[in-house]
């Protein structure tokens, strides 16, 4: 079993290399890039998010290291339905509006990375897994702005988006699997 990653980890290690997207975007990037192409997932990950002028400096060695175990958990997350795969988000601590926008990152994110991994494959979705990577388009448009911190409703509404949203990429991934 591979170790888990932390989210506060991953946020400090792209601002160390100056990366300026946050720790959920990258992790949705991620997400996209195994669905859409396994085998090349590894290589766009560096591409997309490791510049290699800097590759001779510690710092970006050690976040290499991390997005690389990132990389790994999220692989062996989606491929294996008891570890259970689960988006990457701050905590609950952070508050409703700060999960609400980090969501709204990490569907932007997988969106970008499905596109740049899946570009070129001949696999076709199935309808089911489609009108999920519709929904998750869908989701980069909602307006965080509109969340209120203490609304139970909304904490409610945001864990079954969440929970939908999950099952999607496990329905994007089956479908992409080598037959």
């Amino acid at each position: 079993m591979t170790a888990a990653i932390d989210y506060e980890t991953i946020e400090n290690r792209l601002q160390a290399i100056g990366l300026k997207i946050p720790a959920a975007e990258a992790h949705g990037l991620v997400t996209g890039l195994i669905c859409g192409d396994f085998d090349r997932s590894l290589a766009l990950m560096n591409r997309e998010l490791l510049p290699e002028k800097q590759a001779d400096d510690p710092e970006f060695r050690e976040s290499k290291a991390e997005l690389t175990q990132m990389h790994a958990v999220i692989n062996e997350q989606l491929r294996d339905m008891e570890l259970g795969f689960r988006l990457f988000l701050p905590a609950e601590s952070a508050g409703i509006a700060s999960r609400a926008a980090a969501l709204v990152s990490w569907c932007q994110g997988f969106m970008y990375g499905f596109g740049v991994s899946a570009r070129d494959s001949e696999k076709k979705l199935s309808q089911e897994a489609q009108e999920a990577l519709q929904d998750l388009g869908e989701f980069t448009r909602l307006d965080t702005l509109a969340v209120s911190e203490d609304d139970e409703e909304e904490l409610e509404a945001l864990t079954e988006l969440e929970e939908y949203m999950r099952v999607a990429v496990i329905t994007i991934h089956q479908d992409m699997l080598p037959r």
